[in-house]
């Protein structure tokens, strides 16, 4: 994304497609951020989210 990233509403969308049950596209959108955008999204992110990210990195 660009520098423009609106990391409230990006955090918005990740937390209503954890709800949702489609954690695979909240690691697909995830990885495509950069390091800094993810720092500042993070912290945004419901529990719900963290946990579809904590399960995707999983081994």
């Amino acid at each position: 994304m660009s520098e423009n990233t609106n990391c409230e509403k990006l955090a918005t969308v990740l937390n209503t497609a954890s709800q949702q049950g489609k954690a695979g596209f909240v690691k697909m959108v995830w990885d495509n951020q950069s390091a800094d955008v993810q720092s500042q999204l993070r912290p945004l992110l419901s529990a719900e989210a963290l946990q579809a990210l904590d399960a995707a990195s999983a081994p």
